[in-house]
């Protein structure tokens, strides 16, 4: 028998039954059918951006600046896209989102580490790298942190803010974890609300209520710059289709959303909990999807646990080119039934 704690999913069983509800009862006319926006409906992005507000550290979100993606990493791509040439690089923590930097690489940019510590990114090592690079740009997860799930203090992202407008950096900001990582309390802010003219802020829906909803959006710093991105969509797509946006929209404005998302964060908790438990204290957690197991023999006990039927991801993707960080990220969505995520922690534990 196999377990998965490989890949990152949200629990998806109650979004799945609220989703049939709505597809039974969705009210249909000639309009879907249409040309859609390219950017999206503005409805859409109005319920995103309040959504943005209550769960992602804004105070204000203009849903003129919003442009719909199909997920989170497509709002990445757009961003890279916008702000680096091939040939250029592109700083990143040196553990960092494993698909992002595949996409930065395909598209022949240089992604070079930048030091982190128990809070992330490290403004000294951002610095540094900026001057021994020449980088413009560079990519940060401020709030629970994949794979690491380091997030921010305000101190930390102020000090991050400050350093990008002294070297006139631009900065692509990763948030599709913000939702969980502020449950109980109120969200310290985005960079792009500390710093809204030069942060590209990409979220998404896909950690929430599952990623083949393929929600996501791209929060531009200007007008200039939403204008080229729409061009590009339109380019590409010709426009996202509105059907499950609208419904997602939706659940953000009537309050089902925020219900889904309360039953995950509870459930993630127990998860998170039981976890630490079986694996023990140098296990890292933070109520969110993922574990972080610091381990200077990853690559082997990825193998061990593979040989007995866990699936781990691979420690070597996230290590962006000159970072040393070693470990395993541990998933604790994609397995629905408590029962088999146990066993599959278990039998984790005793390859360790």
């Amino acid at each position: 028998m196999s377990y998965d704690l490989a890949v990152n999913l949200p629990l998806r069983a109650a979004p799945v039954a609220r989703l049939r509800e709505a597809l039974a009862s969705f009210p249909l006319d000639d309009g879907l059918l249409a040309y859609p926006a390219p950017e999206g409906g503005l409805a859409v992005r109005e319920a995103i951006a309040g959504w943005m507000r209550r769960h992602s550290g804004f105070a204000a979100v203009d849903p003129r600046r919003l442009l719909l993606t199909i997920g989170a990493r497509h709002g990445l791509v757009l961003a890279l896209e916008e702000t680096c040439a091939p040939g250029d690089t592109l700083l990143m923590e040196e553990l960092t989102f494993h698909g992002f930097r595949l996409g930065v690489l395909a598209h022949g940019v240089r992604p070079a580490a930048v030091a982190m510590d128990d809070e992330g990114m490290r403004p000294d090592a951002l610095e540094e790298a900026v001057h021994r690079t020449g980088a413009r740009t560079a990519y940060v997860q401020p709030t629970l942190h994949n794979p690491t799930t380091a997030t921010m203090s305000l101190q930390r992202r102020e000090a991050i803010v400050e350093v990008a407008r002294r070297l006139d950096l631009t900065l692509i900001e990763g948030d599709v974890y913000a939702a969980l990582g502020w449950q109980g309390g109120d969200p310290l802010p985005a960079l792009a609300e500390l710093a809204p003219e030069r942060v590209l802020h990409a979220g998404g829906m896909g950690k929430v209520l599952g990623p083949g909803l393929r929600i996501g959006w791209l929060l531009a710093p200007d007008d200039g710059t939403h204008h080229r991105l729409t061009e590009s969509l339109q380019l590409a797509t010709d426009g996202l289709a509105p059907f499950l946006p609208a419904i997602v929209a939706g659940w953000m404005a009537d309050g089902t959303a925020d219900s889904l998302l309360d039953t995950l964060a509870a459930s993630m908790r127990d998860r998170n909990l039981l976890a630490r438990e079986i694996l023990g204290e140098r296990l890292r957690t933070s109520g969110g999807m993922h574990a972080w197991l610091p381990r200077d023999d990853a690559d082997a006990v990825y193998d061990r646990a593979r040989s007995a039927g866990v699936l781990v991801t691979p420690p070597v993707p996230f290590n962006a080119e000159g970072g040393t960080g070693r470990g395993l990220r541990v998933c604790l969505g994609a397995e629905e039934g408590p029962g088999r995520l146990e066993q599959a922690l278990a039998t984790l534990a005793s390859v360790l």
